[in-house]
């Protein structure tokens, strides 16, 4: 158990510690990485956008056919 803490203490502070060979400012840098991945949304891809005009596309039709009726057409009949 005691070599399973050493050995971790080593790795942690070859990574992190002051003989260390990466930079500070890198261990910065990729914490910031990390925090805009996943603070800020991937863009949508074409196929997504696509995917969502064709369901808006499809309730549209949906709904005008649950109107009962043509576009255009009244309900009442003029009188003569």
């Amino acid at each position: 158990m005691n070599q399973i803490v050493d050995n971790a203490y080593s790795v942690t502070s070859n990574l992190f510690g002051p003989a260390s060979g990466i930079p500070w400012w890198i261990w910065l840098f990729v914490v910031g990485a990390i925090v805009f991945k996943l603070l800020v949304p991937e863009p949508k891809t074409v196929r997504d956008l696509a995917d969502e005009r064709d369901q808006m596309l499809l309730q549209e039709l949906l709904s005008k056919d649950d109107e009962g009726g043509k576009k255009g057409k009244t309900k009442d009949k003029k009188k003569k």
